[in-house]
């Protein structure tokens, strides 16, 4: 049985409220296996075992299963039978993809923010934001910095008025923070640079622009996707 990382122990679980109809011990289940994986716990590739899971975690196999099969439809890991749950390992083109797609789904939940969110939910998500440069301000763990900007995104479309936009990006969001583990280490310039560029957008949230936050969040997403995807031709090329 594998152990779990110092730097995923360190988080603590806490469950994902926009997730639709998964029990919250399913979702906290998912949530921790996302961890897991960006920690490297799990490799691409690699088998995830039920039966493992659920002892680590001290719960029955029934969540582990569900949360499995989350991550399944989101496409995050691969189930086969008599085989398992495996971690997928994306092409190059498949991460640009993705990216693309977070960005317009993460585009169409900050337009939506706009038009729908009380301004007091709007000061949520500004505190999630603040919280998130804090971490990067005191060379937060990039465990730590990836679940802090993940909570906020989700959070954002918690109150975003279109229920269908953030569940797109929500599941497109779960795929994207395990891609995350190609920026570690993130360099100090790329982290001030995400902070700024979340400012930028609790910003537009504020000014009531709808424009001006879709951009600012696509903007988000773009600068993610351009480094992850250097590391990645990196890591290939090296291979």
């Amino acid at each position: 049985m594998k152990a779990a990382s110092t730097a995923t122990e360190a988080v603590e679980i806490d469950s994902d409220n926009g997730a639709g109809d998964e029990a919250p011990l399913i979702q906290q289940t998912v949530r921790r296996l996302l961890r897991d994986i960006l920690a490297g716990v799990y490799k691409p590739g690699e088998r995830i075992r039920e039966f493992d899971v659920a002892q680590r975690l001290g719960i029955s196999r029934a969540p582990v299963r569900e949360a499995l099969r989350v991550l399944e439809q989101d496409g995050l890991i691969e189930l086969a039978p008599w085989r398992g749950a495996r971690v997928i390992d994306p092409s190059p083109a498949e991460i640009a993809d993705l990216f693309d797609l977070l960005g317009v789904a993460y585009g169409a939940v900050a337009r939506f923010a706009v038009r729908h969110a009380s301004d007091a939910e709007l000061q949520r998500y500004a505190d999630a934001v603040d919280e998130l440069g804090a971490l990067i301000a005191r060379g937060g763990r990039n465990v730590e910095l990836v679940d802090a900007a993940y909570r906020a995104g989700t959070q954002l479309g918690e109150v975003c008025g279109s229920r269908h936009a953030a569940t797109v990006q929500r599941r497109l969001g779960r795929v994207a923070y395990w891609l995350h583990r190609f920026l570690q280490p993130a360099p100090s310039r790329w982290r001030q640079q995400s902070a700024a560029r979340h400012r930028k957008l609790v910003a537009a949230l504020r000014m009531r622009s709808e424009p001006h936050a879709e951009k600012a969040a696509r903007r988000i997403v773009e600068h993610t996707r351009s480094f992850v995807l250097q590391r990645v031709a990196a890591t290939g090329a090296a291979r």
